[in-house]
């Protein structure tokens, strides 16, 4: 029997019961409850539901990571082409950028995942559109939005998504970061050889653990007289924290790495890494298993966030 009407429905209901949840006192305890609170609709709205609705949608893989980790060069690099600007200035970037196959457009062009994210593009050259991005490609002040890319290079069945920064200065962009993760089917965790050991990527990792999600690290810029030592000493600490069995890929420190470079690494340098996302998004048993995976422990979460009544 299939299950999912079931769930759906309690799911519904307890979007509704959470969303009616309201902490205007300023009691104790009341930020962490608001925090809670819209930590648990974004999971609801931006992954759960839309995810049992639609078990066949393209597996999204969200990367995220600290300020200079590395991550819009990533992105650019699987996709095989600047589809996302990487440099000093990422810090400061509001408008996160999706990518997909062109066959798969429909599932992100609306409001399926992601509902409070405005869809916006870049208009063509030459062309006067409106546009949430001002005359030197800026994105604009006012509600949050979604830069939605397609490339035909990029597998069907795949999207890639390049959250804001985890630890930005802005708030709004550590907000939106977290928001992010908590949508996708494969948290992909960039950091660096300089920066594994910092707090905020290790937290990220931390709550991925406790929802059991599909996850998958990076460990970028690792210069190559040091590349054995700084592996395995990383390889050491994912396995003490209980996540030795996460994959991990290591990319060499390059001269594209750097903020002035052509914000794309040589192929080879992220190979295992497409390697590895193709075959989930298109293997049934390695997608299903995938997406699975994270909807199961993100769904056992609910379990202690969301036992008590949230309107009490």
């Amino acid at each position: 029997m299939d299950v999912r009407p079931r769930l759906l429905d309690a799911l519904t209901s307890l979007r509704d019961r959470v969303d009616a949840a309201r902490f205007p006192l300023p009691l104790p305890g009341a930020d962490r409850a608001r925090r809670s609170r819209a930590e648990l609709l974004a999971q609801l709205d931006d992954y759960l539901v839309p995810r049992l609705r639609a078990p066949e949608a393209p597996l999204l893989a969200v990367i995220g990571g600290s300020t200079g980790a590395g991550k819009s060069t990533l992105v650019n690099s699987l996709v095989g082409r600047r589809v996302t600007e990487a440099g000093v200035l990422r810090p400061t970037t509001r408008t996160p950028v999706l990518v997909c196959h062109p066959d798969d457009h429909p599932w992100f062009a609306g409001q399926r995942v992601l509902p409070r994210l405005t869809r916006v593009w870049v208009p063509a050259q030459g062309e006067r559109a409106e546009s949430a991005y001002d005359e030197e490609g800026r994105a604009q002040e006012g509600p949050a939005a979604l830069r939605v890319e397609t490339d035909p290079g990029l597998a069907r069945g795949l999207a890639l998504l390049d959250a804001p920064d985890i630890d930005s200065l802005v708030a709004r962009n550590r907000d939106l970061a977290a928001e992010l993760i908590c949508a996708a089917d494969i948290w992909v965790l960039v950091t660096t050889a300089t920066r594994y050991g910092d707090a905020v990527p290790w937290h990220l990792l931390r709550t991925a653990k406790e929802y059991d999600v599909t996850l998958v690290t990076v460990l970028d810029r690792v210069p190559h007289q040091l590349a054995a030592e700084v592996s395995r000493q990383y390889a050491g600490l994912l396995t003490a924290a209980g996540l030795g069995d996460v994959p991990r890929f290591t990319i060499p420190e390059l001269p594209e790495s750097a903020g002035g470079g052509s914000g794309l690494l040589p192929a080879t340098a992220v190979a295992a890494l497409r390697a590895w996302l193709t075959q989930h998004a298109q293997d049934p048993y390695a997608r299903t298993a995938a997406a699975a995976r994270t909807a199961a422990g993100t769904l056992a979460s609910l379990r202690g966030r969301g036992a008590g009544d949230p309107a009490g």
